[in-house]
Formats: C-alpha cells, structure tokens, sequence
C-alpha cells in the first residue's frame, strides 16, 4: 500500500509520485486509465497494444489446445458409444 500527496496543476494535470510509477513500470508516454468507484478515483496503466496481443496469442494457443483435447476425448468416446451400442 502507497500513500502519497500531490498537487492538481492549473490544467487539472497531476504528477505521480516516483516510487508509484516505479512500482508499476509507467514510463513518460505511456496510457494510463483513470475511473471513479465509489468515490475514489483510481489511476492504473494501460497495456500496450504490444502486450494486448501477446496476451490474445497466448488466448488462441490456450484455446487450440483446448480444442484439440475436446476433439481427443469426442474420438474416444465416439469410439465408447459405438462399441456400447454394438453390444444392443
């Protein structure tokens, strides 16, 4: 947990403190996402268009292999069914 006072400068731009983007990597240039929840606003930095597509990557490959196991088991139990049914 931080905790850390700064000013609101006449164009309603705020600094962040060294050690909060230290601890969360923002660099000068980089996006951060502001909200309002419940009354607090809360500042966390945006991922790059880099890291987004690292992340849907790594999505589809999780997917295909999930695929490829249901296709597996689908063949074995096809194969399950049959030699159940053959028996009736």
């Amino acid at each position: 947990m931080y905790e850390g006072i700064t000013s609101v400068g006449e164009r309603g731009q705020i600094t962040l403190p060294k050690a909060v983007r230290t601890a969360k990597g923002i660099k000068s240039k980089d996006k951060v996402i502001v909200k309002i929840e419940d009354e607090k606003i809360t500042v966390e930095k945006a991922m790059s268009r880099k890291e987004k597509d690292k992340l849907m990557e790594e999505g589809y490959k999780k997917l295909a292999a999930i695929g490829l196991s249901i296709e597996d088991e689908m063949k074995y139990t096809s194969k399950e069914s049959d030699r159940f049914l053959d028996d009736y």
